[in-house]
């Protein structure tokens, strides 16, 4: 047996993996489920998108370049101009991702020394388990930072000393899993404080086109300046299975950037670029996918306001932040509701210093359809 790294062998399982073995073990049982767990919406993934996919699929494919095609990176510039009103340059300040996960979790790794003192990762708990996972295998410190009450992230709050120390702080706005919009009064007061400390700062803005009044802001309005933000076309675009993303911001990040990713190698290939530029180029493909999760979010506000079950934030994303029934745990909440055939994430699963305790998250994945029927279920067992 060979000798595995010490930090892989004291992870626990990756939530999300443990929550699908759950779900095997209940279908395996017999129990019709109505999935609410893994955040991949099914409805399917824009015709033309598909479309620009297959037109780009060529007899030999070669090595995808770590820049992506220009197309692509023209694409994600229109769509940082038409959403945000940021012009960024598409050469010098874009890097197409495999998706989001993989940028969260190789980043640290540019900017995180082992052995120095100041190797803190500072990010929001609960939230995104790769926040923490990527900090660790870069050989920083992970430095959750619990939120609660109303949810929104201020890290100005920390400690002079914590601040000193921090290497990289990440931003998640809208917030998953509370889908909590941060103020673009904080997001500047969060940049300035960054730039004071010259810590890297990345906003992982992956669900800002998926929200419901309040129009998310992003982290580059606030100037470029030892700014990068993420973004992904998985929930925007029905695009999980392609795995497309991209970091965007400050030039000279973004030119080390380019030269540390060479070394993975994790880079989309030309024909999912392709798609992802129709994508990023198109915006009434999202307003249609917004309408969709508006629809089935407005179900269930009005169901669990009918049987007193409090929703907490929830302003955005596809998720929906339940806190659990007096009476229960929320282990012991989605325990019943998963033996009763409804999936739903214990909210500790986002979490790393006991943050996301009395919670649940529910995403708004399976169409209407199945949405109704599962709220029909779940009546009869009240």
């Amino acid at each position: 047996m060979p000798r595995l790294n010490p930090i892989f062998t004291n992870l626990r399982a990756y939530p999300i993996a443990e929550l699908n073995r759950l779900k095997e073990e209940a279908a395996a049982s017999g129990i019709r489920l109505f999935d609410f767990g893994t955040g991949d919406p099914r409805e399917p993934t824009a015709d033309f998108i598909q479309e620009a996919l297959k037109d780009a699929l060529k007899p030999r494919c070669g090595y995808p370049g770590v820049a992506g095609s220009a197309l692509v990176r023209d694409a994600i510039a229109g769509y940082l101009k038409r959403r945000f009103g940021v012009t960024v340059d598409p050469d010098t300040q874009i890097l197409p991702t495999a998706g989001s996960k993989e940028a969260v979790f190789h980043t640290p790794m540019m900017v995180i020394d082992p052995k120095a003192e100041d190797r803190l990762v500072v990010f929001p708990d609960p939230g995104y388990p790769a926040y923490q996972r990527g900090a660790l295998f870069a050989g920083g410190e992970p430095c959750p930072v619990p939120l609660e009450g109303d949810h929104v992230f201020r890290p100005w709050k920390l400690p002079e000393d914590v601040l000193c120390r921090t290497r990289m702080l990440w931003i998640n706005s809208p917030h998953n899993p509370s889908g909590v919009i941060t103020p673009l009064s904080d997001l500047q007061r969060i940049a300035d404080m960054c730039r004071e400390y010259d810590i890297l700062c990345i906003a992982d803005e992956t669900y800002a086109d998926v929200y419901f009044n309040e129009r998310p802001h992003s982290l580059l309005e606030c100037g470029v300046e030892g700014m990068l933000v993420l973004h992904s076309l998985s929930k925007r675009s029905g695009m999980t299975g392609y795995r497309s993303g991209f970091l965007a911001g400050d030039p000279e990040l973004m030119g080390l950037l380019k030269k540390f990713r060479a070394n993975p190698g994790l880079v989309p290939q030309d024909f999912v670029n392709a798609a992802a530029a129709a994508a990023w180029s198109d915006d009434t493909h999202v307003a249609e996918r917004c309408a969709i999760f508006a629809e089935k979010r407005a179900l269930f506000l009005e169901f669990f306001r009918d049987v007193g079950i409090d929703v907490v934030g929830s302003d955005a994303t596809i998720y929906l932040w339940i806190r659990v029934p007096e009476g229960h745990t929320e282990q012991s909440w989605s325990t019943m509701l998963l033996q009763s055939g409804i999936v739903v994430s214990p909210g500790p699963m986002f979490g790393v210093s006991g943050a996301g305790t009395g919670f649940v998250r529910l995403a708004l994945v399976p169409p209407m359809s199945v949405c109704r029927e599962a709220i029909a279920h779940w009546r009869t067992l009240l």
